[in-house]
């Protein structure tokens, strides 16, 4: 199974009052770091949508678990993994490495996309394509 490590250096408005990073920058790291995942694989979702006709992969669920804090001026890495493919869904873990130490887990559950046919401006859950998974 494939990682993807993406870095990451935390600037001073990345984090809160008391100077650790406010828990929503993570979850914008983690869908980056599935971006540029796809990215390093051949799958830029530009391409996927022209393709296979997407709309996106618009995250369901997401959770984190923070276990130490980061801080201004670290240099983290994000270490995200596609841990499992269902149907019309498919879940990415994320691991931040602050130090070499752990410091959050998380995950996002995605869909596969398209227009809803009966109402374009919805969006409806479709089969990923074998090749895709």
């Amino acid at each position: 199974m494939k990682t993807y490590h993406h870095n990451v250096a935390v600037h001073w408005g990345d984090t809160d009052p008391a100077r650790i990073v406010f828990y929503p920058n993570y979850f914008e790291w983690f869908d980056q770091s599935t971006r540029l995942f796809f990215d390093s694989v051949g799958l830029d979702w530009d391409s996927l949508g022209k393709k296979y006709g997407i709309m996106g992969l618009p995250i369901v669920e997401a959770k984190a678990r923070f276990l130490a804090p980061c801080k201004f001026r670290d240099e983290i890495v994000i270490e995200s993994q596609i841990g499992k493919w269902n149907d019309k869904t498919f879940e990415v873990s994320h691991a931040v490495l602050n130090r070499g130490l752990r410091a959050v887990e998380g995950y996002e559950i995605r869909v596969w996309a398209h227009r809803h046919p009966e109402d374009p401006s919805r969006l409806k859950a479709m089969p990923i394509p074998a090749e895709i998974k």
